[in-house]
């Protein structure tokens, strides 16, 4: 049994390793020669050579196409079934070629991304969905970014002020059409305040000696738009004013007012014949004193949602005005606040906010141009902010109780003022 064995393993054994690799031989040849058709779709296309000053509708920054080729191989069948679409890619050369033409692919536009593939002599022909190349001309232009209102709660004991710098810039190049189109309706930036975390404020407000106005300047990562005719690709703002992007927070504190509040009667002209200083006036009374013949008020109050500089500036400039109206033939009260010479207030905190600035020098914001541009915007953007204060200031008994005044009229005209109570 076991001579048969060895018989039949190594009897003529030079002419069976002879057949047996006569055999390998005709498959690899026969395999090689079978040829199949397979269909592959989104096949990607990359642009190469395009000229300095030109660019094609839809070109990534990568240099592929936004759009893929359909297209369809013939060729060896072992090569054609160990393909996928993404072991290859069409590469279309465009220098000497017109501003529009239509791209013929043939096997020498196709490149192997697999290293065990090699498609130069695996195909045989090539169909592929038509493409239109249209090149047209590259440009580069300064894009309006709109910094949207801020979406989210704000970190505990912090209040939203505003966003700075108001006007920011992104540099898009791409198709002139595209790029134009842009240009006119401007791109959008969201930023959520809940990403803002207290503590971070917290550690702010600690370098900065506990000032109650505290920066948050955005990270580089929140600083990204969408480009719609880039297939909303997403980039990060390149124009200098974004540097300076930051978020501006109010701590809420409870500042005492460090001076007597005036009180005086307003007397409307069209009421004048019935309200006026002989018919209406102030008196002394628990709550009203009276010094230097100027009524002040006689007890000590606080301000909100206001900064310690802006109140440091305006208490001594604050006065309480109480305004008299006719409804009905009945005389109805209501009090103001009041800020005298506004205008110079306004300068004087203006003037001392950007003095405090350190942090900004031409290099941080472009040239010296562009440093004045800066100047007369942030200007601007602290006026409005100084006039946000007059309007959100008021005055506090304590911490949870607005100040409120209960106004009556005696028979001889006097009025009679206490603190209202909820």
């Amino acid at each position: 049994m076991e001579g048969s064995i060895k018989g039949f393993f190594f009897k003529n054994f030079k002419r069976k390793i002879i057949a047996l690799i006569a055999a390998f031989v005709i498959w690899v040849l026969v395999s090689s020669s079978i040829t199949t058709t397979r269909v592959f779709s989104r096949v990607p296309v990359r642009i190469v050579n395009l000229p300095h000053n030109k660019t094609i509708h839809g070109l990534m920054p990568d240099g592929f196409l936004d759009r893929r080729l359909s297209i369809t191989l013939t060729g060896t069948k072992d090569v054609l079934e160990r393909m996928g679409p993404n072991d290859f890619e069409v590469v279309i050369d465009v220098s000497e070629k017109g501003d529009e033409w239509v791209a013929k692919i043939s096997k020498n536009n196709l490149v192997s991304l697999n290293p065990d593939i090699q498609l130069l002599n695996a195909i045989s022909s090539i169909s592929h969905s038509e493409m239109i190349i249209h090149l047209c001309r590259l440009v580069s232009e300064k894009i309006p970014v709109f910094v949207l209102s801020p979406k989210g709660d704000e970190p505990e004991g912090y209040q939203f002020l505003d966003i700075w710098p108001k006007n920011l810039y992104h540099i898009v190049s791409g198709p002139e059409d595209d790029v134009k189109a842009l240009q006119q309706e401007g791109l959008d930036l969201s930023i959520d305040l809940s990403h803002i975390k207290k503590e971070e404020l917290d550690s702010i407000r600690e370098l900065e000696i506990g000032d109650d106005e505290v920066s948050f300047f955005i990270p580089e990562d929140w600083k990204r738009v969408r480009i719609p005719f880039l297939n909303n690709a997403v980039q990060t703002i390149n124009g200098v004013e974004a540097r300076q992007l930051r978020i501006d927070f109010l701590h809420k504190d409870l500042f005492p007012i460090n001076f007597e509040l005036p009180v005086r009667v307003f007397y409307p002209s069209e009421t004048i014949a019935r309200i006026n200083p002989n018919t209406l006036f102030l008196r002394e009374n628990s709550l009203i004193t009276k010094k230097n013949g100027v009524f002040f008020l006689d007890k000590p109050l606080f301000a909100k949602s206001v900064s310690r500089r802006f109140l440091d500036l305006v208490q001594g400039h604050m006065e309480i005005v109480i305004v008299p109206s006719l409804k009905d033939g009945i005389i109805q009260f209501h009090t103001d606040t009041q800020i005298i010479d506004v205008h110079y207030l306004e300068e004087a905190y203006v003037t001392l906010t950007l003095s405090n600035e350190f942090d900004i020098d031409v290099a941080a914001v472009g040239d010296v141009k562009a440093f004045k541009q800066y100047l007369s915007q942030r200007e601007q953007y602290l006026r409005d902010r100084f006039r946000e204060y007059r309007r959100l200031l008021q005055l506090y008994s304590d911490d949870k109780t607005p100040f409120n005044l209960h106004i009556t009229q005696d028979s001889a005209g006097s009025l009679n003022m206490s603190e209202a109570k909820d």
